[in-house]
């Protein structure tokens, strides 16, 4: 622990400092021996656990932690990082500062490290530190990028060069592109190209992007709705425009939204960059959102009809999340379907359908040949 000050109010007045000893910062105390540890490390916890802030325990306003278990990914080549919940691919970048890359320590726990040994040999910059292959890097000059080889260079062979410019650039950034694209595989001719971005759309009349429910290419007062159309901005001063009823809402309203969830603004918007967005979208009215996932699971796990899948309820045996020709059905576990979570989907191959070798079993990236192509394949092997 460390000592630090802690002001003591008297009366309305008179304010005393007196000292006290507490946790530092990143820091949290395990109630069982007293001690502080890092959070988000493994800390006092056993292998396959992480130390992490206990928000339901306060002592004296001293910060408490508990030893909660390593998340799995449903991507086996991805790791769980514990401090934003999220899933990064391994010895990518991920949530690590320049010339890091995350990796799982020996405890089993994610971390950032740059090691010159091992796996992580082949990503070293010669003592510069770490970095992903295909990316910028340390590479100083324009149009190069860092490569296996542990060079910087660029080729015309990369599917990362550009013809008009000679350069190569990092896929996902806007590289040689213009505002609202990004420099993107095109799996067509397996070279990359400007793409407009995710939530954007190519506006026919000046091959621009822009992002739907904002002014963009319109005139003052319009917004745009579609690749050819502007019209009237609809909602007066404190609504918003719901896509999918065509209706204007006041922000913070229930309106056609489920329970627990009211119309709020579209936070992927940024003002500065693509201007004010009129676009309603329904958010967890709760503080904290986890709430409003935990309600839905609940309920989803009441109804026999329905199940889970990417933290969303979907109808039994439907095909809206998953790829063509295949749909959701309860996921089962080694012992059959007996034993497996109730509320829990995976997507499968309709019948009919004949699932690709080359593509997951867990359902996360399957493809689904046709009747017409399975049988095509019977005939030819026969």
């Amino acid at each position: 622990m460390e000592l630090i000050p802690s002001p003591i109010i008297s009366n309305s007045t008179t304010k005393y400092i007196e000292a006290e000893c507490r946790c530092p910062p990143h820091t949290a105390q395990f109630p069982a021996d007293g001690h502080c540890y890092n959070i988000f490390t493994v800390g006092p916890c056993e292998r396959g656990q992480y130390f992490a802030p206990d928000d339901t325990i306060t002592q004296n306003s001293q910060r408490q932690g508990k030893c909660k278990p390593t998340e799995k990914c449903e991507n086996s080549n991805e790791l769980y990082w514990p401090e934003d919940k999220k899933c990064y691919l391994y010895l990518s970048q991920g949530p690590c500062p320049k010339g890091q890359l995350i990796t799982a320590d020996f405890d089993g726990i994610s971390a950032c490290k740059c090691d010159y040994k091992y796996e992580m040999r082949n990503y070293s910059s010669h003592g510069n530190g770490c970095y992903e292959h295909f990316t910028k890097g340390p590479c100083k000059e324009n149009g190069h990028l860092f490569l296996p080889n542990q060079h910087c260079g660029c080729h015309n062979l990369l599917p990362h060069y550009y013809n008009l410019t000679k350069m190569c650039y990092e896929l996902g950034t806007i590289g040689p592109c213009d505002a609202g694209e990004q420099f993107l595989i095109d799996y067509n001719t397996k070279s990359a190209t400007c793409q407009c971005k995710k939530g954007h759309i190519r506006y026919e009349n000046d091959y621009n992007c822009y992002r739907p429910y904002t002014q963009g290419p319109c005139p003052a007062g319009y917004i745009l709705v579609n690749t050819t159309s502007c019209i009237k901005q609809p909602c007066k001063r404190g609504y918003l425009y719901f896509v999918v009823s065509k209706t204007c809402y006041r922000i913070g309203n229930r309106g056609p939204c489920k329970k627990n969830y009211v119309i709020s603004f579209d936070f992927h918007t940024r003002p500065s960059i693509d201007g004010i967005s009129y676009n309603a979208v329904c958010r967890c009215k709760h503080a904290n959102g986890n709430i409003c996932e935990q309600l839905q699971q609940t309920a989803c796990s009441r109804d026999h009809n329905t199940v889970m899948y990417n933290n969303r309820c979907f109808k039994l045996y439907s095909q809206t999340p998953c790829p063509t020709g295949a749909w959701l059905v309860i996921k089962r576990q080694s012992k059959g379907w007996e034993n497996s979570k109730r509320n829990e989907g995976v997507c499968e191959c309709m019948p009919g359908y004949k699932q690709n070798a080359a593509t997951s079993n867990d359902g996360g990236d399957i493809d689904c040949a046709g009747p017409t192509i399975a049988l095509a394949e019977f005939l030819n092997h026969n």
